[in-house]
């Protein structure tokens, strides 16, 4: 009962996966426009995916440690022109960047922020045959958390033309 009555004067607390494609803008909309009634702060997480990781080192692209720093370095810096972009200035916002697995960087985060809800995209960049036989990121996300997850789909135009 303690913990619920600190959660609520801190407000929400909401963990929005990024991978930087549509799905996630229309996520972080969401999260402002919850936060902006609400109040509360926000966790902007990216994950450099630990498989893309191995597949460079295997192609020779570098040491893993130059791909990794290579990586993080653009990760962070593509993370913080999207939230420039997205317009979040006025929010309580963090950027995080990790290496791992996507599905469980995501929900290991989502347990030690204590977040109300993970905001992600239904779809995210990735079309490749491991999505059709495994399930997206947003699939794994839901098999193994216990926390509310909004899965924000495609923008689309519902209009009659």
């Amino acid at each position: 009962m303690a913990e619920e009555k600190e959660r609520n004067q801190d407000g929400l607390t909401l963990l929005v996966a990024v991978d930087f494609s549509p799905c996630s803008k229309l996520a972080m909309k969401k999260a402002t426009s919850l936060i902006r009634q609400e109040q509360g702060r926000i966790v902007a997480l990216h994950v450099i995916d630990h498989d893309f990781v191995k597949e460079c080192i295997k192609n020779h692209l570098g040491t893993e440690s130059q791909i990794k720093k290579s990586l993080f370095f653009q990760a962070t810096s593509r993370l913080g022109k999207f939230l420039d972009s997205e317009g979040v200035s006025g929010y309580s916002v963090e950027a995080v960047v990790c290496e791992g697995i996507p599905c469980l960087e995501i929900n290991k985060k989502a347990v030690e922020i204590n977040s109300d809800m993970i905001i992600m995209g239904s779809k995210g960049k990735s079309e490749d045959m491991k999505t059709i036989f495994f399930g997206s990121t947003t699939e794994r996300v839901l098999r193994f958390i216990t926390r509310p997850v909004l899965c924000v789909p495609p923008e689309v135009d519902y209009r009659i033309t």
